[in-house]
């Protein structure tokens, strides 16, 4: 089983500690450069030069996980997770509302966590998007059971512990 899905960090609060990284490396990078060299000019493209090349990560990179006989495998950049099957002691997947403030307004969206909690007392978290169309949810009240239900980390859960069995 193999399935591309829309990374999200396993935490709320994790998505506002990266984008304060990424905003320092941003900024910092081409600022120091520019110090260092003592040309505006030079910063300003460093600036643009890594904008773009952050952009350009942020936006092909997906994550993904494949599972076969044996042991399940998370990839997010240049991060890869392996956990085996037999280190497994539960799984626990859970969606939740969460909302993102910006200048622009709120963006209010679903996300689902799948938790591995596993013998060495080592817990493995991940999250993504779920697409959900909200004008859905008002119409039938059940749409979104369904499709939480029938989600990627849903499908992976039964398919491990299938293999667990």
């Amino acid at each position: 089983m193999k399935e591309n899905y829309n990374h999200d960090f396993a935490s709320k609060e994790d998505g506002q500690v990266m984008g304060c990284l990424g905003t320092m490396v941003i900024f910092g990078v081409p600022l120091i450069i520019a110090v260092l060299i003592d040309d505006t000019m030079i910063g300003m493209l460093f600036f643009i030069l890594v904008f773009a090349i952050m952009l350009v990560i942020l936006y092909t990179c997906k994550a993904s996980f494949s599972a076969d006989d044996h042991a399940v495998t998370f990839r997010y950049l240049l991060k890869k997770t392996v956990i085996p099957y037999e280190n497994i002691k539960s799984i626990e997947v859970n969606a939740e509302l969460r909302e993102m403030r910006g200048r622009g307004g709120v963006n209010r969206y679903y996300a689902e966590v799948i938790s591995f909690h596993c013998d060495d007392e080592k817990e493995y978290v991940f999250g993504g998007n779920l697409d959900i169309d909200f004008e859905a949810i008002l119409k039938d009240p059940n749409y979104l059971q369904k499709q939480t239900e029938n989600s990627k980390f849903t499908r992976l859960k039964a398919f491990i512990e299938g293999k667990m069995a």
